[in-house]
């Protein structure tokens, strides 16, 4: 029997076959009602089948569906960011402006890490640090249209920081 979770599997594979017609005529009626209970069971494994086609066509559906899972950032993009949030924006959120993300001991409570171009990028190019608040207002996207130069210039004054330029300030942990 083929498993209905198999939903990766190609499904012109042929399953297990039940004999349709007899291959011997039955010697009597004795047999018919055999027959015909073996019929009945062709039927139900026969919509039982069709009902798995069906299942597993609605998984695919609903796996298309699902929103992509957030990459996380590595301990290295991680420690980038906050070493340039903290030397060049003295922790401030680069957003707002406002909000304190990171001080010289690390990333604070409530800083989160924004996926700028989407869920599954996670390069140091692609993300920065940013207070919970603008974290969450990013998902608008007339204040992500405003926001983009915050980031363009985020982005800037990061660069030297990823590339190996500039001087390590070591994170007191």
């Amino acid at each position: 029997m083929q498993s209905s979770l198999a939903l990766d599997s190609d499904e012109s594979q042929p399953g297990p076959e039940l004999v349709t017609t007899l291959a011997v005529v039955p010697a009597g009626p004795e047999q018919w009602p055999l027959i015909r209970m073996l019929e009945v069971v062709r039927d139900r494994v026969d919509s039982i089948h069709a009902g798995q086609r069906t299942l597993t066509a609605e998984v695919r559906e609903i796996r298309a569906s699902l929103p992509q899972q957030r990459k996380p950032l590595s301990k290295r993009s991680q420690e980038v960011h906050i070493r340039a949030t903290w030397a060049r924006r003295n922790g401030l959120c680069p957003c707002c402006q406002e909000t304190p993300v990171c001080d010289a001991t690390g990333r604070l409570e409530g800083a989160e890490y924004d996926h700028w171009y989407g869920r599954n990028q996670n390069r140091i190019t692609q993300t920065w640090l940013v207070c919970s608040a603008c974290n969450q207002r990013l998902n608008d996207t007339d204040f992500k249209a405003a926001a983009r130069s915050a980031f363009e210039a985020y982005q800037q004054a990061l660069r030297p920081f990823s590339s190996g330029r500039q001087m390590a300030f070591p994170l007191v942990g």
